[in-house]
């Protein structure tokens, strides 16, 4: 019965990460769509990305476990092909902005899949983005987005062996443990050369395909905020200051605060301490033009430090039909 409980504990503790799919992430910077689908097709090349987070690794076989994989690209270019809003040539700018706007807009299509195991709650889903970016002008865009993801959640009791099953046990096994969920978002982002502030909705529609018994229904996160700066601190570092708010049902705010030094473009370091109690540590490379790896560990700093043994996250992204060698925006 020790097992069943620590199980439905950890199942409990972490039940804000299944009322509506948003990452559980300490690179929250790699997966922006899923927290506002206005950065959809923002990239100038095809971006692949697929992660893998073990949490709070002291719980052993009940530590959570997280897999979610990306893909997004420009499903329409500006007219100009060697256009980027946030790279271009004083005279390439001029040129550019003499175009109709109608012929510089940008939309951009994206989809994910994710998996997740926390105790005996397993998770998997997929979801599907949509964005349109307006040139305001030659150096600055305005986004709107939409998504929609669908999330099957089940806990798994069988798969805990109790040696002697009570009656809990027992209506646990009889309940309809499975539950289905219909989430579409939306979201805007203003985005500058290096400026970005953007704001989402997430239930903007969550409703239950399959009910549950046991899941739960409501949604959990009213909507999030993000907003980030890049500045040269000398011709070899930039800085990358950035906030990410996860507004919940009650009004209360989650907030991430980061920065991150880019060194030659070729490494990136970084620090976040997220007001949930926890600090993240993290270390990037640019293995070449089209690969990335971005390794990052996060530790309690509050009293959950006595159980937990630090969370280790690893993203793989590869930058494809990326003929102008550009690296990923300041997110």
């Amino acid at each position: 019965m020790k097992k069943l409980l620590s199980g439905i504990a950890l199942a409990i503790m972490s039940t804000t990460l299944y009322a509506q799919y948003v990452p559980n992430n300490s690179q929250a910077f790699q997966f922006m769509s899923l927290f506002n689908p206005a950065f959809t097709g923002v990239e100038n090349y095809d971006d692949l990305k697929l992660s893998y987070r073990h949490q709070w690794s002291g719980f052993g076989k009940y530590a959570p476990k997280f897999i979610n994989l990306s893909y997004q690209k420009r499903i329409k270019h500006p007219l100009d092909l060697m256009y980027n809003s946030q790279r271009l040539s004083s005279l390439a700018a001029t040129r550019t902005e003499q175009l109709p706007r109608s012929k510089r807009m940008i939309q951009g299509l994206g989809v994910n899949v994710f998996q997740s195991k926390v105790g005996i709650l397993k998770s998997i889903g997929a979801g599907m983005s949509y964005s349109l970016n307006y040139p305001l002008s030659s150096k600055s865009r305005l986004a709107f987005g939409l998504s929609a993801l669908v999330e099957n959640r089940k806990m798994d009791v069988a798969s805990v062996d109790v040696r002697d099953p009570d009656e809990y046990y027992n209506y646990l096994l009889r309940s309809s443990s499975a539950q289905t969920d219909l989430n579409i978002r939306a979201g805007a982002l203003l985005y500058l050369e290096n400026f970005y502030i953007g704001v989402s909705y997430l239930p903007l529609v969550n409703i239950a395909l399959q009910s549950s018994d046991l899941a739960m229904e409501d949604p959990f996160y009213r909507g999030s905020v993000q907003a980030g700066i890049a500045f040269p601190v000398n011709a070899d570092i930039t800085l990358k200051p950035s906030i990410l708010a996860l507004l919940q049902m009650n009004n209360d705010l989650v907030v991430d605060y980061g920065v991150k030094a880019s060194i030659q473009n070729k490494v990136l370091l970084g620090l976040t301490y997220r007001d949930i109690k926890s600090g993240v540590v993290m270390l990037g490379f640019n293995i070449n033009d089209t690969f990335t790896a971005t390794y990052s560990f996060e530790m309690s700093v509050g009293d959950f430090r006595k159980f937990d043994d630090g969370s280790h996250e690893l993203v793989m992204a590869a930058r494809l039909n990326n003929l102008k060698k550009f690296t990923q925006y300041i997110w």
